[in-house]
């Protein structure tokens, strides 16, 4: 899949999912030599765990968008063609990179397994985000 790069990693959530996972993949293969780990069993092991914790959330324009996302998410939500679309959680990390010490995969067996490391500190990017425009709402 081939996606167009965005300048915001928000705003391409899917790119970097599928990056994030491919390099999961890698990191299981160099680990586990002589498995079979597909890019595939990783997303769809790590999607629903990611989504669990706050990481992702999957939002669609047909249902309703909640409360408390930023204005230029809401704009992207509402100009993709694909619906539904998966945004940033919560729980995402304020650097994407960080992602990486808070989630580790391993394998069991044949499955992917995924272990959570708490942050150290709580995301704050949506409340940033949302911060100015609750701010200038209240002013008028």
């Amino acid at each position: 899949m081939k996606h167009q790069l965005k300048n915001s990693t928000t705003e391409n959530m899917l790119g970097l999912l599928e990056c994030t996972f491919v390099d999961y993949a890698k990191q299981l293969r160099a680990s586990y030599p002589g498995r079979i780990i597909r890019n595939a069993a990783v997303f769809v092991s790590g999607v629903p765990e990611f989504a669990r914790l706050g990481f992702i959330e999957l939002v669609d324009t047909r249902s309703g968008i909640p409360e408390g996302i930023p204005d230029f998410l809401v704009r992207t939500i509402k100009r993709t063609k694909h619906q539904p679309i998966w945004i940033p959680g919560v729980n995402f990390p304020d650097e994407p990179f960080d992602i990486y010490e808070q989630m580790k995969a391993s394998m069991r067996n044949n499955e992917v397994v995924w272990r959570h490391i708490p942050a150290k500190r709580p995301s704050t990017w949506r409340l940033r985000a949302v911060m100015p425009v609750q701010l200038n709402r209240s002013l008028h």
